[in-house]
């Protein structure tokens, strides 16, 4: 049985449960705790999560679609393939997850702490960062090799040892973020916005061979 749309989860315990072929869309999950958990063909468009903690979650072949998990922690997911386009993220904890073959375009994670996470599955295929908000976050050895991150606001973020190997960041914004140990070989900065002055770019501790930041020039 399908629960109705914008049906409430508020502080729900799901652990272990496995969702599939639900429309939970504009569902109040705040507080919520899904661990352990399977979703599967799921329609969780516009549902609310602010404050949730997902950990250990496998999520494939959803719409996860404006999703609202600002402030909440997901630790050691899953997630894809599947639909995040504009999803609110802003000030959530992310840690050991995966986004594999997600769409992300104009999702935000502005705030937000991203910590030894990847972005996979992206060399190739249409499925995009492009857009994404990362304002003022910090991100801690975050993969996004060969993602598309056109247009994506890093302003103001801190970014150490992440791999931008390979990127889209046309038309970046970096307006005073802080990269330290970043690889950033083959990425195309065609019109990222590096202010100079603005911005600070240091090796620091890029694994031996990596081509560093400095590649990103200032302008």
């Amino acid at each position: 049985m399908s629960p109705a749309p914008g049906s409430g989860l508020r502080a729900a315990d799901l652990d272990g449960v496995t969702i599939e072929q639900v429309d939970l869309q504009d569902a109040v999950c705040d507080g919520a705790r899904l661990e352990q958990a399977q979703l599967r063909q799921v329609d969780l468009r516009r549902s609310h999560w602010q404050g949730a903690l997902w950990r250990r979650v496998r999520a494939e072949t959803s719409d996860l679609t404006e999703i609202d998990l600002s402030g909440a922690e997901i630790i050691s997911c899953e997630l894809g393939p599947v639909t995040m386009a504009k999803a609110r993220m802003a000030g959530a904890k992310v840690q050991g997850t995966r986004f594999l073959e997600t769409e992300l375009h104009g999702a935000d994670f502005s705030r937000a702490m991203l910590m030894r996470s990847a972005f996979v599955g992206y060399r190739g295929n249409t499925f995009s960062l492009s857009r994404v908000s990362f304002r003022g976050a910090a991100l801690i050895q975050v993969d996004m090799s060969f993602s598309n991150l056109y247009g994506a606001d890093f302003s103001g973020a801190l970014l150490v040892r992440c791999d931008l190997r390979g990127a889209n960041l046309c038309e970046v914004n970096f307006r005073g973020a802080h990269l330290v140990g970043c690889e950033t070989a083959g990425a195309d900065i065609d019109g990222a916005l590096v202010a100079a002055g603005d911005a600070t770019i240091e090796r620091g501790a890029s694994p031996a061979g990596a081509s560093g930041p400095a590649d990103i020039r200032e302008r």
